[in-house]
C-alpha cells in the first residue's frame, strides 16, 4: 500500500504511476514526470532511481533553481492535513515572519548547516519582532523543527544533496526563569475571595488552583462535560487564539478556535474536590459553556485572564500570570505527599519527568521541613 505523500497510485488500466518534480518553471510552479511500472514496488524503484539521477545533476533538474521559502511551503502544503488548525497556524506564523526573511531566497542547494546555527543564534539574541530581544527557547526549537523536517523533504524529494553539517537545537532549560506560583498564605488569601463570591468566573479560576487546568480549558468547560454522579470533569476541549491565515486586509490578524487538547493525553477525566463540588452543583441545571462570552458561546482567554489580574487586584495580591495557578496546584499536591503518577495524568502529560521537570517548584518552607527529617535521624 503506497503511503501519503509519495506521489504513487494504481491507474485504471492497472499499471502503477510515480510522479516526481523534474523542474520549476519561470514562475516557480513545479513541472512533473512520471515513471510507470507493473508493481507498486517497480514503479517505486524507478522513481528512487530518477530522483537520485535529479540530485547528482546527471538530469537538469529545473530552469528556475527551488528557494528554501518554496521548500517550506512544500514542506508546509504536505503536512496540512496531519497537523492541528492551532499548529498549522503557528508554523505558518513562524516561516512567514521569522524564516523566510533571513532564509527564504537562498537556493536550497546552496543552504547549509552553517547558514542555519547563525540564523538561529541571531534569533536568540534579537529574534523578537517588537525588537526587545531574543526568542524563547521553546520558539527557536519550533523554527528549528521546522527549518530541518522541511530540508529533509528536500533530500527526500532529490532537490538537494545530503547535508554534511547538523543543524543546532537550542535547549529549552536555557535562559528560562523558574515559573512563579502561590505561597500557601496567597493562595489562602485567593481562595477566599473566590469562596465569599463564588461568581461562574471565579469558579472558573478554582478549577484552575484545585485541579490544574490550563486557561483555555476552562473557558472550553462545558456543563456537560462535568459528571455530577461520579464528581469527574472530563477535560475534552481548549479555547485558543490563532493566526487567521485566510485574514484579507480588513479582517482580523486572529480569530478564537473551539477544539481539541494539545494532546492526546491533555483529553482527560479529572475527579473534583469536595471543597468546590458544592459550587459546581449550585448551576448544574444551566447548559452550555461554564464562562459565557459576549461574542461567541465561550469567553476569550485573554478576557478572562483579565478577570484574574482584576481578582488579584481585590486581593491585593501580586501581578502573577494566569498559568501560575497550574504550577500552584501541582506545587501543593507534591508538599500534600500526592504521587507523581497520579498527577501527571491529572495534569495530562505524557510522562512524569514533564511533571517533576517543568510544574513542581519546592517552597522554602517545604525544603526546611524535609530536611528537618535528615535532622531528627542524625540525632538519632
Amino acid at each position: 500500500m503506497p503511503r501519503r505523500g509519495e506521489n504513487i497510485r494504481k491507474r485504471k488500466d492497472g499499471r502503477w504511476e510515480a510522479r516526481f518534480i523534474k523542474k520549476y518553471n519561470g514562475e516557480g510552479r513545479a513541472v512533473y514526470g512520471s515513471v510507470y511500472g507493473k508493481t507498486y514496488f517497480e514503479v517505486k524503484r524507478k522513481q528512487t532511481e530518477m530522483l537520485k539521477k535529479l540530485s547528482e545533476n546527471a538530469l537538469p533538474i529545473n530552469d528556475h533553481e527551488m528557494t528554501f521559502r518554496e521548500v517550506l511551503f512544500l514542506w508546509l502544503s504536505s503536512n496540512k492535513l496531519k497537523l492541528k488548525d492551532q499548529t498549522y497556524a503557528k508554523y505558518t506564523y513562524l516561516i512567514e515572519n521569522h524564516i523566510i526573511p533571513s532564509l527564504g531566497n537562498t537556493k536550497i542547494r546552496k543552504l547549509d548547516s552553517t547558514a542555519i546555527n547563525e540564523f538561529l543564534y541571531d534569533k536568540s539574541i534579537n529574534g523578537r519582532l517588537d525588537g526587545k530581544g531574543g526568542l524563547s527557547p521553546s520558539y527557536l526549537q519550533t523554527i528549528a523543527f521546522i527549518i530541518n523536517s522541511a530540508v529533509q523533504l528536500s533530500v527526500k524529494e532529490g532537490y538537494r544533496g545530503l547535508f554534511s553539517g547538523e543543524i543546532t537545537k537550542p535547549n529549552k532549560r536555557i535562559c528560562k526563569s523558574e515559573p512563579d506560583f502561590l505561597s500557601v498564605y496567597e493562595q489562602s488569601v485567593l481562595e477566599q475571595h473566590l469562596l465569599s463570591q463564588p461568581t461562574e468566573r471565579n469558579v472558573g479560576i478554582l478549577l484552575s488552583l484545585y485541579m490544574g487546568l490550563r486557561i483555555g480549558e476552562v473557558c472550553g468547560l462545558k456543563w456537560d462535560d462535568i459528571d455530577f454522579t461520579a464528581k469527574t470533569i472530563h477535560v475534552k476541549h481548549t479555547v485558543e487564539r490563532i493566526t487567521n491565515i485566510n485574514a484579507n486586509q480588513n479582517d482580523n490578524k486572529t480569530i478564537l478556535v473551539l477544539c481539541e487538547p494539545k494532546s492526546i493525553t491533555s483529553n482527560r477525566i479529572i475527579p473534583i474536590p469536595s471543597r468546590i463540588f458544592p459550587l459546581l452543583n449550585r448551576y448544574k441545571n444551566n447548559r452550555g459553556f461554564i464562562i459565557k462570552g459576549k461574542t461567541y458561546e465561550y469567553t476569550d482567554p485573554r478576557v478572562f485572564q483579565n478577570s484574574f489580574h482584576k481578582c488579584l487586584d481585590s486581593c491585593k495580591l501580586r501581578s502573577i500570570n494566569y498559568h501560575s495557578l497550574r504550577h500552584t496546584f501541582a506545587t501543593r499536591c507534591i508538599e500534600a505527599g500526592v504521587d507523581i503518577k497520579s498527577l501527571s495524568e491529572m495534569l495530562g502529560h505524557s510522562s512524569v519527568n514533564i511533571t517533576l521537570n517543568t510544574y513542581v517548584h519546592s517552597s522554602l518552607e517545604h525544603k526546611r521541613k524535609q530536611i528537618e527529617l535528615l535532622s531528627s535521624i542524625c540525632g538519632q
